[in-house]
């Protein structure tokens, strides 16, 4: 088990901002789906921003269309932590009303079940975006 932090501590994110989608496990039914906004991405696991509650431990379905691609990645994973953040205001005017009436929370998923042929996309994307190929602005290690 201790392999497994291990290695999670090497994978490269990238950070970005695309819609995905969230769809919490159930038992012997479809789950509840929720859209997510994606702020970074590694072959280990995501960081979103939602405004439903998710929580700590739950199963889910993660499906996110990165650019460039013709498919959609649905990745099974599990909520590790979460993170209140309030939204930024659209206006300076609203910044007192909208920090306290919508509050959005991040969630960090670790991946399951990620395959090899996604997770060799996933490393693709990261090559096709970055300005160098040795780990250029938007990469950063976990």
């Amino acid at each position: 088990m201790g392999n497994r932090f291990i290695e999670l501590t090497r994978a490269e994110r990238l950070e970005l901002q695309i819609l995905g989608k969230l769809t919490l496990e159930k038992g012997a039914g479809p789950g509840e789906s929720f859209l997510c906004n994606t702020l970074n991405i590694s072959t280990s696991g995501a960081l979103v921003e939602t405004g439903s509650m998710i929580p700590i431990g739950s199963l889910l379905k993660y499906s996110v269309s990165l650019p460039g691609f013709d498919r959609s990645f649905d990745i099974m994973g599990e909520v590790v932590r979460g993170e209140r953040k309030a939204a930024p205001a659209r206006s300076p005017s609203q910044a007192v009303d909208e920090a306290k009436s919508r509050k959005l929370i991040r969630y960090g998923i670790m991946f399951l079940d990620l395959g090899e042929e996604d997770r060799k996309a996933i490393e693709g994307f990261f090559i096709q975006v970055r300005p160098d190929n040795s780990g250029g602005p938007g990469a950063a290690p976990v």
